[in-house]
């Protein structure tokens, strides 16, 4: 959807006035627009469904994967190599990580909360094992 972000904002106002009773059906990959106005999410990838539950339940599943770690920018590419960085922030000669990851992956890294893409990356990332979803078909 290549629209301005006002046209964004008001594109997800008029589907939620439409949602009411009707099941509507959205698909995009910028998962900022879905979160703000689903209440069930059906992730899928490679034609096939991986995972399905309201935004705040796939959050849920993976609230004990994500950290945050500051680490020296030389690190940046081992670490974008090994783990999935959801998002990263340069400052000066560190950089602020945001990970997804199974296990913690460095002693520096902290918990922090998931947002919704850090679940569809989880989802959909060759570096994470199958999903229940997955193993089923």
């Amino acid at each position: 959807m290549g629209l301005d972000p006002q046209e964004r904002t008001n594109f997800r106002q008029l589907l939620t006035e439409l949602a009411g009773e009707r099941c509507i059906l959205f698909s995009t990959h910028i998962v900022a627009d879905v979160e703000s106005i689903a209440d069930r999410i059906v992730i899928m990838h490679s034609g096939h469904l991986i995972q399905s539950g309201s935004p705040r339940a796939l959050q849920d599943k993976i609230s004990n994967k994500c950290w945050k770690l500051t680490a020296n920018i030389s690190e940046l590419k081992h670490i974008q190599h090994k783990f999935i960085v959801s998002h990263s922030v340069r400052k000066e000669t560190m950089v602020e990580l945001n990970i997804v990851a199974n296990d913690c992956p460095d002693a520096r890294a902290v918990l922090r909360a998931p947002s919704l893409e850090d679940a569809y990356l989880y989802f959909t990332s060759t570096l994470q094992p199958q999903t229940d979803f997955e193993r089923a078909s």
